[in-house]
């Protein structure tokens, strides 16, 4: 498990870098900043990568909340948003998974 640290874009721009996706990365929920961050995921690959978001909420039953895989195929570029409702608050913790890491890299900016 990596820890993802994001970007802050500025008026002058961000020169973008991207690093390689582990099976399963976190990012701190102090970094999270009220407008979200925008996690772009770029799949270089040979097969599509599930990739799924901590869900910081609970159901009324008090059981962990339901996460939905957003699928980037291959040779594709997806951005999702990330938000402070994905802050595990017990952890403190976003934990963003991967089912496919060959030649799969991400970006993360500051909204």
């Amino acid at each position: 498990m990596a820890a993802i640290t994001p970007s802050t874009v500025t008026t002058a721009g961000l020169l973008a870098a991207s690093a390689a996706v582990s099976a399963s990365d976190t990012i701190s929920g102090d970094l999270v900043p009220v407008g979200g961050l925008l996690y772009r995921v770029i799949n270089a690959g040979g097969s599509p990568d599930s990739v799924t978001v901590s869900d910081g909420g609970t159901t009324p039953a008090g059981n962990p909340g339901t996460v939905t895989a957003v699928v980037v195929t291959n040779a594709t570029t997806k951005t999702i948003l990330i938000t402070q409702n994905n802050i595990n608050r017990s952890t403190n913790l976003v934990t963003v998974a991967h089912s496919f890491i060959t030649s799969v890299t991400y970006e993360i900016q500051r909204v």
